[in-house]
């Protein structure tokens, strides 16, 4: 799947974009952890096509293609916008934002094309902007509550659900309406989209908490959930030059935090699994996105047992 949705994501952008801009673009996406990086993941756009496949039970078309390209799109935007909001005070990213409003306009004409044939184009097209804008509210709510500081646990989970909860839904909700799914179907879809693609982010947060170096979460003092309950437990000690002692790291990963939201994150697995279970009692071919779950469960495996280890040990 990757390959076709890599293609499509590339003729969007040399058809949909200026010339000026299709180089810098495509060189951004060729950037780590990016679409066209052979090491990208791509899963909103993936995730797309595997629900676009449990509705229409089709091999992949250029309806399917262009509607998980769309989604993928908005999502390399988002991810633009949250390297921005990381970076040191003082960089200079303006370049990169430039490059992420491309992006979503890019986004947004592949889903207009791919909507064009599809049963319920409105629907479709209303559902792609509605639901990138909670996403969008997840991203303001990101960084006013790291800038703010004495975050809640409410808060930073309703942060975790908008930001990534809401880019699940809006993925999956999209292809399916594209698909052809009824209301119940969709609804079913975006469930599994929201809890999935929290569930990832929860993981994130826990890989991320005590990382190396300057990327550690604790030392950005980011308003994820493993750092605000981390901070409930404990003064949240400075960190030397940017970076965490081990010290630091130790207390954090013998704390209860790592735990909580481990067993918050399993919760999301059972949701998730429920979620599949309805879909293929509804009637649709739910294998592909089985499988795709697997994958991100798959991923969530090691972080957690850790999570849960660090506690006994």
């Amino acid at each position: 799947m990757l390959e076709p949705l890599r293609e499509q994501i590339q003729e969007v952008i040399a058809t949909r974009m200026a010339a000026p801009i299709r180089r810098d673009l495509v060189k951004l996406l060729r950037r780590p952890g990016y679409a066209l990086h052979p090491d990208g993941l791509c899963r909103a756009g993936v995730l797309a096509l595997h629900v676009h496949d449990a509705v229409s039970r089709q091999s992949m078309g250029r309806t399917a293609l262009l509607a998980a390209a769309a989604v993928e799109i908005q999502m390399e935007a988002a991810f633009v916008f949250d390297d921005v909001a990381d970076a040191a005070p003082g960089g200079t990213r303006g370049e990169d934002l430039g490059l992420a409003i491309a992006l979503l306009t890019a986004g947004a004409a592949a889903a207009e094309e791919a909507a064009a044939d599809s049963p319920g184009r409105a629907a479709a097209l209303d559902h792609f902007c509605r639901a990138y804008s909670e996403a969008c509210a997840g991203q303001f709510l990101d960084a006013a509550l790291q800038g703010r500081g004495e975050t809640t646990l409410e808060e930073a989970l309703r942060m975790t659900r908008l930001k990534s909860g809401a880019l699940g839904k809006f993925a999956t909700g999209f292809a399916a309406r594209i698909a052809g799914a009824d209301k119940e179907g969709v609804a079913l879809f975006e469930r599994f989209g929201d809890h999935t693609f929290t569930l990832a982010q929860l993981v994130d947060d826990l890989r991320d908490a005590c990382a190396p170096g300057r990327d550690s979460d604790l030392a950005q003092r980011k308003a994820t959930l493993p750092v605000v309950f981390y901070g409930q437990e404990f003064d949240s000690p400075a960190p030397v030059d940017g970076i965490l002692s081990r010290d630091i790291c130790n207390s954090y990963e013998s704390s209860v935090a790592p735990l909580y939201v481990a067993i918050l994150a399993q919760a999301y697995i059972r949701r998730a699994d429920e979620d599949l279970t309805l879909l293929a009692r509804h009637g649709y071919a739910v294998g592909g996105l089985v499988r795709f779950f697997e994958s991100v469960d798959s991923d969530a495996g090691e972080t957690l047992s850790a999570a849960r280890s660090g506690l006994v040990a």
